[in-house]
């Protein structure tokens, strides 16, 4: 008869089977930093100011704790029965041999807590003096360069480039293009605005994009730029295209254009309206003159009336020597004013000169459109045996595509 031998049995203490399964989570690099959504319940703020809570769905839950030193950081924080969205590393609570998720970043799932979410960051950023007109920065008169923080493909920067060649063609447009919604956005924008406040050659900022819904124009609520705005040197301009609403960025900034093109108008002034301005002060420098003179005449006769014939002569001679310093002096002052307009106006002139495309003529370059009027600038527009125009500084050629190569 076979004899029964013992199996020899390994014994563990429950610290030891804690400790081995909080070492297999660890390393399960997914576990490390996953999304987890889900609706908040048994939500506790204990005077730690850590924050406890259940994360639970229709069939399981799991714990989550976000540390106070995470919580200070979040502008959204969470509450007892709202849908949210959270990131963090899976591990193990040994005291509970729970497992549970240290949570490092929340956000909001609807409509409905991204509003909340806008008016707790408002409430916020306003206890702190972000909004206060005392920071707020004057624009310049006469920007030189303007930077525009916003998409490269969007219609923004289209519709701020042809408002700028309307009303101040003069004036450069530096592009520092971003993501204007998304999950990166908001991190390329806050850091676009610090790139720029690193150079020296920057006047005025626009931060914007097209209009959208509230979920699409979230990067403009982040706290991130907000306080990338707020500490900017450069003054700044918010133009995010809606009308009505206001974003966080609205109200930090230096100033707030409803779209776009209107942030364009709020910068610069309208080229014609300074040439008509020019008119007026010239016209009005004239009349003043002629004013003068008149005045002078009608004291010259009045003297003249209560002089002897020797004293009037006297007179007319010293007045006539007094009218001719004024004539001298004021048209000296019109011909300075004139020669200082003139310089202005050339300058003004050479600047479009060299902006016009006849100026890159010039240098040897020359333009190709398609027979219905298609600037070419790729292969792919044409097609062999196709007539191309082509324009020269000094005229134009009809040339066939023989052949085409990359």
């Amino acid at each position: 008869m076979p004899l029964d031998i013992p199996i020899p049995r390994t014994i563990f203490s429950v610290t030891q089977i804690t400790n081995t399964l909080s070492r297999v989570i660890q390393q399960q690099p997914m576990l490390q930093n996953v999304w987890v959504k889900g609706q908040v319940s048994n939500l506790s703020r204990p005077t730690s100011g850590h924050i406890y809570f259940t994360l639970k769905d229709e069939k399981s839950n799991i714990r989550g704790v976000i540390w106070r030193s995470s919580a200070s950081r979040l502008q959204f924080l969470p509450s007892d029965g709202e849908e949210i969205l959270v990131q963090g590393q899976i591990g193990i609570y040994s005291a509970g041999s729970n497992y549970q998720i240290t949570v490092n970043k929340v956000e909001p799932l609807g409509i409905g807590a991204l509003q909340r979410a806008f008016e707790d960051l408002k409430q916020r950023l306003s206890e702190e003096g972000l909004f206060d007109d005392r920071y707020k920065k004057p624009l310049p008169v006469f920007p030189k360069k303007i930077g525009v923080i916003t998409s490269e493909t969007g219609a923004a920067i289209q519709d701020i480039r042809q408002q700028l060649q309307k009303r101040y063609p003069l004036v450069e447009l530096l592009l520092y293009p971003t993501l204007v919604q998304g999950e990166f956005a908001a991190a390329q924008i806050a850091a676009a605005i610090r790139a720029l406040n690193n150079r020296t050659d920057i006047d005025v900022m626009i931060v914007g994009r097209g209009g959208g819904s509230i979920e699409d124009l979230w990067a403009f609520n982040e706290e991130i730029v907000a306080r990338a705005i707020f500490e900017s040197k450069i003054p700044i301009v918010s133009a995010v295209g809606h009308e009505t609403d206001f974003t966080i960025s609205d109200m930090v900034a230096d100033h707030r254009s409803p779209t776009p093109s209107a942030a364009v108008e709020h910068i610069v002034q309208d080229q014609q309206e300074l040439l008509y301005n020019l008119d007026s002060i010239i016209s009005r420098l004239n009349q003043l003159i002629l004013q003068r003179l008149a005045a002078q005449h009608t004291q010259l006769n009045t003297l003249d009336e209560g002089l002897s014939p020797s004293r009037r002569i006297d007179t007319i001679l010293q007045f006539s020597q007094s009218v001719d310093g004024l004539e001298a002096a004021n048209h000296r002052a019109i011909n300075e004013k004139l020669d200082d307009e003139n310089i202005r106006l050339q300058s003004l002139v050479d600047r479009l000169n060299s902006l016009s495309p006849l100026a890159t003529l010039n240098r040897g370059y020359s333009i190709c459109r398609t027979s219905t009027g298609q600037i070419v600038t790729s292969i792919q527009q044409t097609n062999v045996g196709e007539r191309l125009d082509v324009k020269l500084a000094e005229g134009e050629l009809v040339c066939t595509v023989e052949e085409r190569s990359v």
